[in-house]
């Protein structure tokens, strides 16, 4: 019996310093402790309109200096978004929707519809109202337009490959005749790139420089994109960023976008996290920018992304 006793007294000793070294170790970590949340995707959706119910399918978009996201919807005018609401920014005109569209010096929208011979002037609470139009120089439909605030002047790109400048108040000059169709128009780094598909259905970006508001100097063709990219997608719309990068948007619904390097390489961005394809593209205020998304082959939502770097200017 005693033997038992102490047996028993030396297995509880035993115990008691086992349980005081465990406690005197640090614990070990949790799950939660060594699992640290992952980064923010840098694409997200932006606005999720109701296209069932409301109709609510977004074209052109445009940002103001606020950094506030304004979209041209089919039948129903220019809305501006602000948080999870539209409201609207001006009724519908004689368009069924806008192109593309840019905020001038006045406050006022500009924008184009694609297929006329001009574009429109839109003042808040206001249906549109012809700006430019065949009167006054535009020789060919108007497929994009932006305000260039570092020289005071619009510029515009048609369907037969005139680039345009025009001035707020109203006087036009056209340059040289590119062979095809410009689909985009981009001013940045005191350059004017271009997005054209020329005369052989090939999707090109040029570069001009810009001498000043009057004269451009001798274009380059930077990328034959259906050559070296892509020989059946189509460039959308494209952007500029400060280090000379252009971002080019497309309609392929696998590969949305891509970044054009200024020593003429390229690769693809966020291919994965785009579902669908690009319609209208605009670069916001810093490092963000928003695009109208296709989504088999209607236009859905409006998303936002991080561009990680600021956009030319």
């Amino acid at each position: 019996m005693k033997k038992i006793f102490i047996t028993l007294n030396f297995i509880s000793v035993f115990l008691i310093m086992i349980f005081s070294i465990s406690c005197a170790e640090d614990p070990t970590a949790s799950i939660y402790d060594v699992i640290e949340p992952s980064e923010k995707l840098p694409v997200e959706r932006f606005y999720n309109f109701d296209e069932k119910t409301k109709k609510e399918i977004p074209y052109g978009i445009t940002v103001d200096v606020q950094g506030t996201v304004y979209v041209s919807l089919s039948g129903l005018g220019i809305k501006k978004i602000t948080g999870d609401s539209l409201t609207t920014f001006a009724p519908k005109g004689p368009e069924t929707f806008f192109k593309a569209m840019t905020f001038g010096s006045d406050g006022a929208i500009y924008a184009v519809r694609g297929g006329i011979k001009g574009i429109y002037k839109i003042v808040e609470n206001t249906a549109p109202t012809a700006f430019v139009a065949s009167a006054q120089g535009i020789a060919d439909n108007i497929n994009d337009v932006e305000y260039a605030s570092a020289l005071d002047v619009f510029w515009a790109g048609g369907s037969t490959g005139i680039l345009y400048r025009i001035t707020p108040t109203k006087n036009i000059k056209r340059f040289t005749e590119l062979a095809g169709n410009v689909n985009a128009i981009k001013y940045g780094n005191n350059n004017l790139y271009v997005a054209l598909r020329d005369t052989n259905n090939q999707e090109t970006i040029w570069k001009f420089p810009v001498l000043s508001s009057d004269s451009l100097g001798n274009g380059q063709m930077l990328l034959n994109f259906s050559q070296k990219i892509d020989s059946i997608a189509k460039i959308t719309d494209i952007a500029v960023a400060e280090d000379g990068d252009v971002i080019l948007c497309t309609n392929d619904k696998s590969i949305a976008l891509y970044t054009l390097h200024p020593n003429l390489s390229f690769e693809e961005l966020y291919n994965g996290l785009i579902s669908g394809s690009i319609y209208s593209f605009v670069w916001g205020q810093n490092n963000l920018g928003y695009f109208t998304n296709i989504l088999v082959d209607v236009n859905t939502d409006i998303y936002k992304i991080d561009l990680k770097k600021n956009k030319a200017q």
